[in-house]
């Protein structure tokens, strides 16, 4: 749906980009732009390397856990994982349908918003959702009132230098006038760390249980076209009874609850994109901060801000359902004091 969209709209197509093996299997050949000794991350690793590399202004991207968010960190571009349902997915074979997305990387802010709102204008949103909401254009940025730091089950995985930079950039926030707070400061976000903190205990039931029917469909078609790591992980998904995917959506549902009864509060959540560095050789890294907003189908923005060691640190912006354009505002609001 996507694409047809950017053809509808005049935009030229330069080709596909590769990903890993049906988005999530084996990595692609694809290398990162700011060292070729490591990984530009995935599974939008074609399209986010191009993009970090300069080649393409645009690219667009899908996201399960964290991949739209991951690779755009690595790689030092901005992009948009919208709210799940915000842009049509037609077209897209889902590892995991009732969380996952398609999303956009570029080279600004303001070209990454334009490009979603394009493709929405022409195809919408998924059926029964209401598409993305906001103009075409993010406009000047908007300083937010109240930003809440989140750790989520990622912080204990993170380098210490990463922890460090980004209470740094929230020093600079409450500097210049943001109130910045923490699990420390309010019971309701206390309690929303404590349900993120068990998301990925059951993350692996709700991903094996809805990819059984495409990975099955996919075995029966052609086995011996999809590699064993695969296989094996299909397999895993014959395992799960339909009783334990409905315990893992009781405790979603209560995630979400959670998340919600902070947004009177809060303006926007502010964590890491990856936990640490891209990772040498191929491997596409750590997804565990792209979980959060994928789970509670919320808008996140990477925000190419920071880099550690030379190479790109994306801070990740995630706000609640359909706040995507002013999320937006925020990030292009937080880049005038990053510098």
């Amino acid at each position: 749906a996507h694409i047809f969209a950017l053809k509808r709209s005049g935009a030229i197509l330069v080709g596909k980009t590769t990903l890993p093996e049906l988005g999530s299997g084996d990595p692609p050949p694809t290398r990162n732009p700011y060292d070729l000794s490591r990984s530009p991350g995935g599974s939008s690793s074609g399209s986010a390397a191009l993009v970090g590399a300069g080649m393409l202004p645009v690219a667009t991207g899908s996201q399960g856990r964290g991949s739209i968010i991951r690779p755009a960190s690595f790689c030092g571009n901005w992009a948009l994982k919208p709210t799940f349902g915000a842009l049509h997915s037609g077209g897209l074979i889902w590892r995991s349908p009732s969380y996952s997305v398609m999303g956009v990387h570029s080279a600004s802010v303001d070209d990454c918003w334009a490009v979603a709102r394009c493709i929405a204008d022409i195809v919408g949103g998924d059926p029964g959702h209401p598409g993305i909401y906001g103009v075409d254009h993010l406009g000047p940025g908007k300083k937010p009132a109240r930003i809440a730091l989140l750790e989520t089950a990622g912080w204990k995985e993170a380098d210490e230098e990463y922890k460090i930079k980004i209470i740094k950039f929230g020093e600079k926030l409450y500097a210049n006038g943001v109130e910045l707070f923490s699990r420390n400061d309010s019971p309701e976000i206390e309690k929303l760390e404590k349900a993120l903190a068990l998301f990925p205990s059951y993350r692996p039931v709700i991903a094996a249980w809805e990819v059984r029917y495409p990975a099955l469909m996919a075995r029966e078609v052609g086995a011996n076209f999809i590699t064993n790591k695969l296989l094996a992980r299909f397999g895993e998904g014959e395992k799960i009874t339909l009783e334990e995917y409905r315990n893992a959506l009781n405790s979603l549902e209560d995630l979400r609850a959670k998340f919600e009864a902070t947004a009177k509060s809060v303006d926007g959540y502010l964590t890491l994109s990856a936990p640490s560095l891209p990772p040498f050789g191929m491997g596409t890294g750590d997804s565990i901060f792209g979980d959060p907003s994928s789970a509670l189908g919320a808008p996140a923005w990477n925000l190419p801000l920071l880099e550690d060691r030379g190479l790109p640190m994306g801070l990740q912006l995630i706000g609640q359902q359909h706040c995507d354009f002013r999320l937006g505002q925020y990030a292009k609001w937080m880049q005038t004091i990053s510098d």
